[in-house]
């Protein structure tokens, strides 16, 4: 990739982007390759496919890649990437990576820094990632749909909240959560607590569902019917061929509405993350941990 800054769409995008977005191609290359050797099925979405339509690579003002892949597919690229994955990627789920709950996994750059300050006492890698959403199937009966999300939402929301800063973010309401949690945990073991969510999700199997859906991310926000993901088109993204829904315009009708090919600015989902091309987010943790302090004490006392 040219990493000059250059308007696109009269956003300058800047060399400091440009440089995130490299690393990012680079992770997006590595899994699609991983995904061709063992034939598994992966397909870009998201921004990342509205881009790949629309713009031929990156939205200029997005900071992100993101795939999606069907729950069987995605459960064998966990198998392989425990044994063909080297240093520095690294595929994390909430099985490689205690206290990561995030309902979807991320293919991560541990040599470099994706840290929200926010997340910033959360213990896992934290470098430049790439999304990997998993498409999982959905009741067809409305109640039960409903039922399903209201369950994984409130298994993930518990397993969140034992990193939380309570005391910093001010919602003492999570005290007793959060210490209920990390006793469970300490009993049970993180990826058996998770290990719920994803029984939860295969109960509804790809073979038997005619609709679709990001459940432990999205829950039923967005829902595409399963016929939009039976073959695989290949488009350019930055000068790769990578691969997209057979249907992708059903499915960014879905997420962005009929005009999705009028451009709109609109922040991306990572608001203030603090990037480093350069540095692991090991060495770049303490001083985001302090900064995030002195924010967080300021709020406090300007509420006082």
């Amino acid at each position: 990739m040219n990493l000059d800054s250059e308007y696109r769409d009269g956003y300058l995008v800047s060399v400091e982007m440009k440089k995130i977005w490299a690393i990012e191609l680079d992770l997006l290359k590595k899994l699609v390759d991983i995904c061709r050797k063992h034939d598994l099925r992966v397909w870009i979405e998201g921004g990342t496919l509205l881009g790949a339509v629309r713009h031929q690579g990156f939205i200029p003002w997005d900071d992100d890649i993101d795939v999606t892949m069907p729950r069987p597919d995605y459960e064998k690229l966990r198998l392989i990437c425990a044994k063909e994955l080297e240093a520095p990627y690294f595929l994390q789920t909430p099985y490689n990576d205690e206290h990561y709950c995030c309902g979807h996994a991320q293919l991560r750059n541990s040599n470099t820094t994706a840290v929200r300050p926010s997340d910033c006492y959360r213990p896992y890698n934290q470098g430049i990632f790439i999304d990997i959403f998993i498409l999982d199937g959905m009741p067809d009966d409305m109640v039960e749909r409903k039922q399903l999300v209201k369950n994984v939402r409130r298994r993930l929301r518990c397993l969140k909240s034992i990193d939380y800063p309570i005391l910093l973010s001010g919602r003492l309401g999570l005290l007793f959560r959060k210490y209920w949690w990390r006793r469970k945990v300490m009993k049970y073991g993180f990826a058996q607590l998770y290990q719920y969510v994803d029984d939860l999700l295969l109960q509804h199997s790809w073979d038997d569902s005619r609709q679709l859906g990001h459940v432990a991310f999205a829950g039923d926000r967005f829902i595409w019917d399963k016929h939009i993901f039976d073959h695989t088109t290949m488009l350019s993204f930055e000068g790769l061929q990578v691969p997209a829904p057979g249907d992708y315009d059903a499915y960014l009708k879905v997420v962005f509405g009929p005009d999705y090919m009028t451009p709109v600015k609109c922040p991306n989902m990572h608001g203030a993350v603090v990037f480093d091309t350069d540095h692991s987010y090991k060495e770049r943790m303490p001083d985001i941990r302090r900064a995030y302090r002195r924010s967080a004490v300021k709020r406090l006392l300007a509420k006082l």
